[in-house]
């Protein structure tokens, strides 16, 4: 059970010693300069990273023995050490490699059905008997899965076969159902987003034990050079996966991460829809404020003051609504009661305010300066003065709110119309 430094249940995998996530490191390790590549890796234990993510892939690299020599130094730095590694490499060989010399638990990335069954069976049985955590990719024969259903049968297929043939703890799982990009143009890849998030809660459902993971900046792949736009995606994508889905792992810059509920507004709103694919325009949208932030990216360098920032739409937003917007509808009659009980029981008011006896009324009665025997609150006025027939108000007699609604129903109604 560990939380991020945002506060989200989630485990960050540090992406910058990846030959394929990180230019810099790659340099590094083309160069073989290897204290400088330790450097990096300490800087993303600095920024959150609870797992380092170890990559030496490249056809001008001999993987095996930078691997080798990459887990041989890091070992032996103490700041390094003390976070377990998580071995990537796409040919099993070098993952046995650095597995060899790797301290504690590690994790190895990747083992998939894409090899066959049997070769599959045969990696997995290797990784149990070294105790290592492993990420099950969802490949297999007939290639990578796209599609939510494909995600769910090829991890439920894996599952059945690492858990009841090869024994394998299924805590030590860590399925990994393809992070795809969107925002591409295509409109078969809008979905990869949504297809993820519900193929990952399925995948919890029906795999018991097992953790999510997933390489994050795979999805804004098409939005790179506009750090803040891809951050933010990942944002909205990593708060309703990891909330709503249960994703355990992902493979990220930590110290670039975003918080969610710290999004602009218009941001947050675009992401959304990019994300959930809830607009045929997301992408175009998406496309106009990365072109926005590229600008200002530009304005800041040349120390010119930033572009006009694009309008965009005006978002709908539900009404504000109040409890009473609840209450039950009822035809008026009359202009809303006021408090008094003469009004609320239509009744004559008696006007006799001396037999108001109210403690804040006779404060305010106690400071006056006029003598009280010259003091006179009471405005009755005697019935009999007026026969019953006078049709108009009397004082004391008539309920003055009833009169005036006679009048507004009767003469003023009849004037008006």
């Amino acid at each position: 059970d560990v939380h991020n430094h945002l506060g989200l249940p989630f485990l960050n995998v540090g992406e910058r010693c990846n030959i394929a996530g990180s230019i810099k490191f790659k340099k590094l390790m083309m160069a073989g300069d290897y204290s400088s590549a330790m450097d990096i890796a300490k800087q993303q234990v600095e920024d959150g990273a609870h797992v380092i993510d170890i990559n030496v892939d490249d056809g001008m690299l001999d993987g095996l023995a930078a691997m080798q020599k990459f887990v041989k130094i890091a070992i032996t730095e103490p700041e390094i050490a003390k976070v377990p590694f998580m071995l990537d490499a796409s040919k099993f060989e070098i993952v046995m490699a650095g597995l060899k010399w790797c301290q504690g638990k590690p994790i190895v990335n990747s083992i998939s059905l894409k090899v066959g069954e049997e070769l599959f069976k045969e990696h997995a049985t290797l990784l149990r008997k070294h105790g290592a955590a492993v990420v099950v990719m969802a490949f297999d024969e007939q290639g990578q899965a796209a599609s939510e259903e494909d995600k769910v049968r090829i991890c439920k297929r894996s599952y059945d076969i690492l858990v009841n043939e090869v024994r394998f703890p299924p805590e030590d799982i860590v399925f990994d159902p393809n992070v795809l990009t969107i925002g591409t143009g295509m409109e078969e890849h809008a979905n990869y987003g949504v297809d993820f998030i519900n193929a990952t809660k399925t995948i919890k459902e029906i795999c018991p034990y097992v953790k999510i993971s997933g390489g994050i900046s795979n999805l804004s792949f098409g939005f790179r050079g506009v750090t803040k736009i891809r951050e933010s995606i990942h944002a909205v994508f990593l708060h309703h996966a990891i909330l709503e889905s249960g994703m355990d792992v992902g493979i990220v810059n930590a110290k670039e991460m975003l918080d969610y509920d710290k999004l602009e507004d218009d941001m947050k709103e675009l992401c959304e829809n990019l994300v959930f694919n809830k607009t045929p325009e997301a992408t175009e949208d998406m496309l106009t404020r990365t072109a926005y932030e590229r600008a200002v990216i530009d304005a800041k360098k040349k120390g010119l003051p930033p572009p006009r920032k694009p309008r965009g739409k005006m978002p709908n937003r539900d009404r504000l609504r109040f409890e009473w917007d609840n209450d039950e509808k009822r035809a008026q009659t009359e202009p809303p009661l006021p408090v008094s009980d003469a009004a609320r029981n239509h009744v004559p008011n008696p006007y006799v305010n001396s037999n108001l006896s109210h403690e804040k009324i006779a404060a305010v009665r106690a400071k006056s300066t006029i003598p009280s025997k010259d003091v006179n609150v009471d405005y009755a006025q005697d019935p009999s003065l007026y026969p019953e027939s006078f049709p108009y108000f009397v004082r004391g007699r008539d309920s003055l709110r009833e009169y005036i609604t006679s009048l507004f129903s009767t003469e003023i109604a009849t004037y008006d119309g």
